[in-house]
């Protein structure tokens, strides 16, 4: 059985299941999921080997060359970054198509086409290995769960952001150990230059989070369906990666600004305070920040600390610094510098720093999601899955303030 005739006589099943159970006949319904199940079983070990085989396969990784300042990333090999499919370029029938697969209602042939269509490049160019096969979210309700993920957890909506599939590679220009450019006399020789290199790698880290939706709210018009589950998966996917943006372990997911802050030998781009944060506090955090990378220098904290914390601060006149301001894209500024409410950030924590010339993200892999109906409790899960990771092109682009002393 081909892919194409797998999908199609699954999605075929899962209308009969749907039909069955509309009509009360359960146990007709339970037998149709048996046979999708033994279905998905052995799809499920004909992906397997192609996932062995794909891993014997040597693919070379995509890199990119950069200088650690707020300067465009521009590839140095023949696979340049993709981006995400443009929802004006997608195909209107897809986003109705795939709302009633999600809803289970009835699905006539051109929606099957049109389903099928666009989640053929995608499944042949993954491997699953779950018992539901995934489809591709519409592009147009993507960018929506990216834009309530981004509102309530700027950081991470101020890293850059690419879509190449495998490995992303970044060789970047760390600094000059000795040999800079200097003053000699006529007859002088200048000193070698040496250079220091690294390397910034996003292999990627799976994102999987459900939400789980009653039978009873699948019966709400299409549009309003994709307005709910496009807010509950945001919801919970926007958690996951506007927390790993700041706070990420590196434990089976990606690093955060401040766990790479604090790895540092003996944490130079962070300073402490006690109680409540002063006009030095702020001046020297801000002179930790590289000349290069200070003039896209924003200042994040949760709406606490803004409130307590930043809007009393005050200069050596007594006069508060802080400026209501929302024409930044923040709620107010303090030097120039706009502030933004940041959810992912711990209450104290203040962390000044240019996202958007070191931050970078890369998305390996395109959310798709995966369905599970539960016919006792008449609810159905969606589990949104993708593979993303990010990191920092240099840690001098940033500065924590912290209530919390240096361990």
């Amino acid at each position: 059985m081909t892919k194409n005739d797998y999908k199609n006589s699954r999605a075929q099943l899962m209308a009969e299941v749907q039909a069955a159970l509309t009509s009360g006949d359960v146990d007709k319904a339970n037998d149709l999921m048996g046979q999708v199940t033994k279905m998905d079983s052995e799809h499920e070990e004909v992906s397997k080997a192609q996932a062995n085989f794909n891993a014997l396969t040597d693919v070379a990784p995509t890199t990119m060359d950069v200088q650690a300042t707020s300067e465009s990333l521009t590839p140095v090999t023949t696979t340049a970054p993709t981006k995400p499919v443009d929802s004006d370029e997608e195909d209107p029938r897809y986003k109705s198509a795939w709302a009633k697969f999600a809803m289970g209602k009835p699905m006539d042939a051109d929606d099957l086409n049109v389903l099928d269509s666009v989640n053929q490049a995608y499944n042949a160019e993954f491997t699953h290995q779950t018992t539901n096969t995934p489809t591709l979210i519409p592009q147009t309700v993507v960018n929506g769960i990216w834009k309530l993920a981004e509102e309530e957890y700027p950081l991470f909506a101020d890293f850059r952001k690419f879509a190449v599939t495998g490995k992303l590679t970044f060789n970047k220009h760390d600094g000059i150990v000795s040999g800079d450019a200097q003053w000699v006399d006529e007859d002088g020789q200048a000193d070698d230059e040496e250079n220091k290199f690294g390397q910034l790698v996003l292999d990627g880290f799976e994102v999987n989070k459900v939400a789980t939706v009653t039978w009873k709210m699948k019966s709400m018009s299409e549009n309003d369906f994709i307005t709910f589950l496009t807010q509950e998966l945001a919801d919970r996917i926007g958690v996951a990666l506007g927390v790993g943006a700041s706070h990420g372990t590196g434990v089976k997911q990606a690093k955060g600004v401040i766990t790479l802050l604090n790895e540092e030998t003996d944490k130079p781009q962070i300073k402490t305070y006690t109680n409540q944060v002063t006009y030095q506090d702020l001046t020297g955090a801000m002179a930790l920040i590289h000349s290069t990378l200070a003039n896209g220098t924003v200042i994040y904290a949760n709406n606490a600390t803004i409130w307590n914390q930043l809007a009393n601060v005050v200069d050596t006149n007594n006069r508060p610094i802080f400026v209501p301001d929302t024409n930044a894209g923040g709620v107010g500024n303090i030097f120039g510098r706009a502030i933004k409410a940041d959810a992912g950030l711990a209450d104290g924590e203040i962390l000044i720093g240019n996202a958007a010339g070191t931050g970078v993200m890369n998305t390996n892999e395109g959310m798709s999601v995966a369905m599970e109906d539960h016919v006792k409790s008449r609810k159905t899960d969606y589990g949104a899955y993708a593979i993303v990771d990010f990191g920092l092109l240099t840690t001098k682009g940033f500065a924590l303030l912290t209530t919390a002393p240096k361990a």
